[in-house]
């Protein structure tokens, strides 16, 4: 990665989180007093519910799994210090399944050996007999 991109990723990720303190939630620049407070107070306001600040958590973990994020990595974003806590706010829904069988069938077509001797992508398998 050139220094240009990298200076470009670094100002997305700046401006996707502040770098510069280690709290996530910020007001004008300083850290919220008490979170849950203004989110709940946010919630209402927006007329939500049903929605706990806790579950950002959660989502994010299921996110970075989606988006391809090795496990360790994650782990080190989202604050995890063993798999087992990982694994419990990592969420699969029914949407998860369908993707994988979807990409199931997509590598079994590509597998399939057909009668000539040939894959279904089309490379000779003549070595295995």
């Amino acid at each position: 990665m050139g220094i240009f991109a990298r200076s470009r990723v670094r100002t997305q990720l700046w401006n996707q989180r502040r770098l510069d303190t280690n709290r996530v939630f910020l007001y004008k620049g300083k850290p919220w007093k008490n979170p849950r407070t203004a989110f709940a107070a946010a919630c209402r306001r927006a007329g939500i519910r049903d929605l706990q600040l806790h579950d950002f958590r959660h989502e994010a973990t299921t996110n970075l799994r989606r988006a391809g994020v090795d496990t360790m990595t994650a782990m080190k974003i989202v604050g995890h210090k063993s798999e087992q806590m990982h694994r419990r706010y990592n969420s699969i829904k029914p949407a998860d399944l369908h993707q994988a069988a979807a990409m199931l069938e997509k590598y079994s077509a590509n597998t399939v050996i057909k009668p000539d001797g040939k894959r279904a992508s089309g490379h000779s398998i003549s070595h295995l007999k």
